[in-house]
């Protein structure tokens, strides 16, 4: 394959050619490029995702010879992270025509997983009937919600990867990422981010995720999600922003500059 090119296959060429490599123990990366929701709801076996900001840390890290093979929805997005790709001298670099949709109806896609045993005691113990993941109880909670509140990073991850919808918003218009931050778990909020979680909903009186960890003192909490790009300068329909409303010390130090 000339330098700066590279290929496109079919989802059947594509899937013949990891089967080749498996055989023969030959390493290759296969990458998916979709949004965090649509990975966390199905993607192929052994896939990673693959986001744009992230290419600098790929292109840093990946050894040139081995093969890469990329995805996207449809197979158009694909094909420009592949010739970025190319175009630093990646000597073998696929672009799947017809995206994850032409691999699922290959039958590449494995089907989503039931609940575990776990996730369905958790759900019956919180007032859910059924096994619908997202299923709303009292207050308009979902099963992803009381699980982030209750700090539970097994159940959270596992309802990640069951497609459980990380925006749905509660009866003060609250999603899972405002409930992580109440149960205080850096590990769960952490993990909701790197879902795709949105850092800056505003619930019904306007307040973000933010706002609540700055009222509240949880400093650490404060400094994680400014980290990830949360908007500091939103207001409540009050007219507060998080500095307004900063309870601690250090709260007030990581959001001064705000001010």
């Amino acid at each position: 394959m000339p330098e700066g090119t590279f290929r496109t296959l079919t989802a059947a060429q594509a899937l013949a050619f990891m089967r080749r490599a498996d055989e023969q123990n030959r390493a290759y990366r296969l990458f998916d490029t979709r949004d965090a929701d649509s990975y966390a709801r199905g993607h192929l076996a052994g896939a990673e995702p693959l986001a744009e900001r992230e290419l600098g840390q790929w292109i840093g890290r990946l050894p040139r010879a081995q093969p890469l093979l990329i995805y996207c929805y449809h197979g158009h997005a694909s094909a420009v992270f592949a010739k970025t790709f190319a175009d630093f001298g990646y000597a073998e670099v696929y672009s799947i025509d017809g995206g994850f949709e032409a691999l699922a109806l290959a039958g590449a896609v494995e089907p989503n997983r039931a609940p575990s045993a776990a996730l369905r005691q958790f759900m019956a113990a919180q007032g859910f009937a059924g096994a619908d993941i997202d299923a709303a109880a009292d207050h308009g909670m979902t099963p992803l919600m009381k699980a982030a509140r209750a700090a539970r990073l097994d159940l959270v991850d596992e309802l990640i990867g069951l497609g459980a919808d990380l925006e749905a918003r509660n009866t003060d218009g609250n999603t899972a990422l405002w409930l992580a931050c109440f149960g205080g778990d850096a590990g769960v909020v952490q993990r909701l981010l790197a879902a795709g979680a949105r850092l800056d909903n505003q619930n019904d009186n306007g307040a973000t995720a933010l706002m609540y960890c700055a009222s509240s003192g949880r400093d650490a909490l404060v400094g994680l999600l400014l980290g990830a790009g949360a908007d500091a300068g939103l207001r409540t329909l009050d007219d507060f922003r998080a500095v307004d409303l900063a309870a601690t010390a250090g709260s007030l130090r990581l959001l001064r500059h705000t001010a």
